[in-house]
């Protein structure tokens, strides 16, 4: 038990359990979506601040490659759920398991029936979920929602290049990165925060602290240990539990559709743990060893 709790899975689960906390949370708020995306992640940067040793961290191509990844994830997702329903907006970074398993197949050139099964039947729990907004779908809100499983690949790949043995301080120098990023584009969403009240800083404090800084801190934790696609498959939780807190907390319950979904990406994630269970391969772990 020890060794569980201290395992790269946990980590990632509990990065996934922080991280769909914002679906219930931001249902209070009704400032600027650009307002939030920056603020939080200037919130979670404060929060993590002391955690940044600069010698501990690997400055090299992987860090940038992580730093714009993380950013460009954020406002992707922001964009998105401004030109298409949230489903798709959300579940679209999920994709990430696809593109993961493409790029190891390219570069092993070994096809392995027991990773395809289960990117197989999670992909299709992803669409059953996503098809549940597609009504008020745009084709540009879904091609900027197309983009956001690439991010999060290229994020999970280089969060073990770049953090170094400090994955606190590379959240925090990601954070700082995105919410300077956010109000320099964005900078009339800025000029919005003199009037936030006093229970927007409150949420606005979890969201940061919480659902941002301890989410991708421990996401950054676990990638450490395992492998990235292993760890794209746990982060699913997300899209799992997210819906779950709005119908406990907010009785707003899911739509068939999504509850298809959560039963079949369950399902495709006890096939991944039974299938993984057998013995690897040397070339598994290729694509971390891949120099950029």
């Amino acid at each position: 038990m020890p060794k569980f709790w201290m395992s790269g899975g946990f980590f990632v689960f509990l990065g996934a359990l922080f991280w769909s906390l914002n679906a219930p949370i931001v249902k209070f708020l009704t400032l600027d979506s650009f307002l939030i995306c920056g603020l939080r992640s200037i919130v979670a940067a404060i929060a993590l601040c002391a955690f940044i040793r600069p010698k501990r961290l690997n400055w090299n191509r992987w860090m940038l490659l992580y730093v714009c990844s993380y950013a460009a994830l954020c406002l992707s997702i922001i964009l998105a759920l401004t030109k298409t329903s949230a489903p798709v907006a959300i579940g679209m970074q999920y994709t990430a398991t696809i593109w993961l398993f493409l790029v190891h197949l390219i570069q092993t050139k070994r096809f392995k029936l027991n990773a395809f099964i289960p990117v197989c039947v999670i992909s299709v729990g992803v669409l059953f979920f996503m098809s549940s907004g597609s009504d008020s779908a745009s084709s540009t809100g879904n091609l900027i929602a197309l983009c956001e499983g690439v991010f999060f690949a290229c994020m999970t790949v280089s969060a073990k290049k770049a953090a170094g043995t400090n994955p606190l301080g590379l959240t925090a120098v990601a954070n700082i990165f995105t919410g300077l990023l956010v109000f320099l584009l964005a900078p009339s969403s800025a000029s919005k925060i003199p009037a936030m009240s006093g229970l927007d800083w409150g949420i606005m404090l979890i969201l940061g602290v919480v659902q941002v800084g301890l989410g991708y801190a421990f996401y950054n934790l676990g990638v450490q240990k395992i492998s990235a696609q292993k760890a794209s498959i746990i982060a699913l939780w997300e899209m799992i539990l997210g819906p779950v807190w709005v119908a406990l907390f907010l009785t707003e319950y899911p739509s068939l559709p999504v509850l298809i979904g959560f039963v079949i990406i369950i399902l495709g994630m006890l096939l991944d743990v039974k299938l993984s269970a057998a013995p690897k391969e040397p070339a598994d772990n290729l694509l971390e060893n891949t120099t950029l």
